[in-house]
């Protein structure tokens, strides 16, 4: 085993090559000086080195080592033309990629990126806001935020570690600094050893070496001048740091800031297509009603084909089952006191993704109480259970009393406890129609008599002379137990007590009212609704005119409004709630009817939304970020420019030797052991050569460093 384990041949101290360099130098070779006529540069065995006489008065002395205009011209060699060729791409392009392409080709990604996945929203025709997501401020790029920050983090990951490859650039114009001070005598721009030390660790991009610079040039109050060359590389590599440092908080922002959002990319076609709003059927507009006085909604020819049909729908929207439309209730600025009940498509025959504004047919009731006192109202009968009321001639009757029925087909028996024309589905319920708020004319469009019949002497009414809106006078007893125990209605003015019985009695004025209605849908819900008043009574009475009298409730009206005097008292404590649940039943009620007899129309815009989670990406922190990187090119190629003028002159081998393959080769290179070579040192080709074929050692005793041959 220890043969196989080699001796070193000769061991040289550091002090001992000091002292054998000191003594070549003392004692130049005759091959040297050989050399040195050949290239006709005076022998330095007679060189002395003479002060000038103005010493005192300037501080650059002249250096008579070597004559120029002899083997330099103007400090340039002409040995160097071919190896500027050979060797620049080492010593410049490669370190000048190494800066300028990394950081521009991940901000051409970056921004490639952008670009191509740039969003630009279409502003929406019904909510503008929308669009307001992409301002100047931001861009929405359809493109992973993750993915995207994922990229730019590169940016501040590849920043730092280009200072070595700047200050490797930098070190041909630092060697051209120091050959030029030198060649010129100018001693004070020359370093000193510990400067030197500096100089070198800063190339090297040491960021110790940095911070002895600092502390050096700050805090040490004694020292030499710095020359410029050590400002100069100092210089640089703070730059450098500082752009890193830029880099870096311009990423933080960057990933800080942005953010993913969830936004709707609008399609608005050329022309609307969709058929979702609602309007009277062809057949009902064409419909003449002069013979008969009904309406389109009363079969009395049997001339509708879709009669059948459109009862059934009436029903299926009263109950909310129908699969063409639906009842939809709002509230609009220009009906006060009540809601809007209008007329819209079944959701499964709407797409999720569509927006449109349409125009349908709205149905609105609003009530208010008519004080006892002003109808007269008072209790008799047995334990005082029957209550009069007489508020007009054509409106009066008892509450609690059964209406009169007839047995005799297509007649209705007159009964002495209600006015004429009044229809009274029970005990507790008595409504008519007028055409005043008064309550005073009763609103006979079809002409018929009290007993159901065709009253001769009362002609039909003209579409012209319906009226919009009508009135309905309604007399009711509910019971108190229905009302909570804190209600209004126990206390009010506007409803009549008995004293013994329990039970509430009172007289609403409503007016039903039609409406041309333009609405707008948005992502599923109502955004905007208008209205306007029909031009008379034509659609009112779709549900108006199969109101008849051959039976107490007028066959349509059913006993559907004694369910809504149960459901008022459950939607507040407030009269003013009762009479709003009240008429909001009741337009529903109205509008099942007419809805039955409508068709699709056109909207009038539509738009189709396509839901997209976008990348909100700051404008600000993006451009600070690809400046800040891009500024890496533009120095890269500066330093570039300036290293290749400076390799013009023979500082090649000086940057070699201001590396730390260079000053390790000074410290344990081959001449270590004698004298030095004739051109005074290893070349930045013998540096290359040396690194390839590496045979020596370094070993430490004690405190020296010694080679092993």
């Amino acid at each position: 085993m220890e043969d196989n384990i080699l001796s070193p041949k000769c061991l040289f101290s550091f002090s001992d090559r000091v002292n054998t360099i000191a003594r070549a130098r003392d004692r130049p070779t005759s091959h040297s000086n050989d050399r040195l006529k050949e290239d006709k540069v005076p022998n330095l065995e007679n060189f002395q080195n003479i002060l000038p006489p103005d010493e005192h008065i300037s501080i650059k002395r002249k250096s008579l080592i070597r004559q120029p205009g002899h083997h330099f011209d103007d400090g340039r060699d002409h040995n160097l033309h071919d190896w500027k060729y050979r060797n620049s791409f080492k010593t410049i392009i490669i370190p000048t990629a190494a800066i300028c392409l990394p950081m521009a080709l991940l901000s051409a990604a970056l921004l490639t990126i952008v670009y191509l996945y740039k969003v630009d929203i279409q502003a929406s025709l019904f909510e503008p806001a929308l669009s307001q997501q992409g301002a100047s401020s931001h861009v929405l790029v359809n493109f992973s935020a993750t993915r995207l920050l994922f990229l730019a983090s590169f940016l501040s990951t590849v920043a730092p570690l280009l200072g070595s490859f700047i200050m490797s650039v930098c070190s041909l114009s630092a060697s051209r600094e120091l050959s030029t001070a030198s060649s010129a005598g100018e001693y004070l721009k020359l370093p000193t050893p510990y400067q030197m030390s500096l100089l070198v660790g800063i190339l090297v991009a040491s960021s110790a070496q940095l911070r002895c610079y600092l502390s050096y040039g700050l805090f040490r109050k004694q020292r030499p001048r710095m020359p410029p060359v050590l400002h100069h590389a100092a210089f640089m590599i703070i730059l450098s740091v500082l752009m890193a440092t830029c880099v870096f908080i311009a990423d933080t922002v960057l990933h800080y800031t942005t953010s993913t959002v969830e936004l709707d990319q609008i399609q608005i076609p050329a022309l609307p297509i969709q058929e979702l709003g609602r309007g009277i059927s062809e057949y009902c507009l064409t419909y003449n009603r002069t013979s008969s006085g009904f309406p389109c909604s009363v079969d009395w020819g049997f001339t509708d084909p879709n009669y059948v049909f459109e009862e059934e729908e009436a029903v299926r929207l009263a109950h909310n089952t129908s699969q063409l439309s639906q009842i939809q209730m709002a509230a609009a600025e220009e009906v006060s006191g009540a809601e809007i009940s209008y007329l819209v498509p079944q959701d499964q025959t709407v797409t999720p993704d569509s927006d449109y504004r349409a125009t349908t047919i709205g149905i609105s009731t609003t009530c208010h109480f008519v004080p006892p006192k002003s109808c007269g109202m008072a209790v008799w009968g047995p334990d005082d259970i029957y209550t009069n009321f007489s508020c007009t001639d054509m409106f009066h009757g008892t509450l609690g009393i059964n209406p009169n029925t007839s047995t005799a087909n297509g007649y209705r028996a007159p009964d002495a406890y209600r006015s004429l024309l009044m229809y009274k589905p029970a005990s507790n319920l008595m409504y008519s129609f007028f055409s005043d708020p008064s309550l005073e004319n009763v609103y006979n469009t079809v002409g018929l008599g009290d007993d159901g019949q065709f009253n001769l002497s009362i002609l039909p009414m003209p579409d012209n002379e319906l009226i919009n809106p009508f009135h309905i006078g309604v007399a009711a007893r509910v019971a108190q137990g229905s009302f909570f125990t804190s209600s209004e209605m126990l206390t009010t003015n506007d409803t009549f007590r008995g004293s013994v019985n329990q039970v509430i009695d009172f007289v609403m004025n409503c007016a039903v009212s039609s409406y041309d209605v333009t609405y707008t849908w948005v992502n599923g819900d109502l955004k905007a609704i208008s209205t306007t008043p029909t031009n008379n009574g034509s659609v009112l009475e779709i549900y108006h005119g199969t109101l008849l009298y051959t039976s107490v409730s007028g066959q349509a009206d059913s006993f559907d409004l004694q369910d809504f005097l149960m459901q008022a008292p459950l939607s507040g404590n407030t009269t003013d709630s009762f009479l709003r649940k009240f008429g909001s039943l009741y337009s529903g009620k109205v509008l099942a009817k007419i809805g039955a007899y409508t068709t699709a129309r056109t909207v009038l815009q539509e738009q189709q939304r396509q839901s997209m989670l976008l990348s909100k990406v700051p404008v600000p922190a993006l451009a600070m970020l690809v400046t800040w990187s891009f500024a890496y090119t533009v120095l890269g190629l500066v330093i570039a420019v300036r290293a290749y003028r400076a390799s013009q002159h023979n500082v090649r081998d000086i940057a070699a030797k201001l590396s730390l393959l260079g000053l390790s080769e000074a410290a344990f290179g081959n001449h270590s052991a004698g004298p030095s070579s004739p051109e005074g040192g290893s070349s930045s080709e013998d540096l290359v050569q040396i690194s390839r074929r590496e045979t020596r050692r370094v070993i430490v005793e004690g405190a020296e460093f010694k080679v092993m041959v």
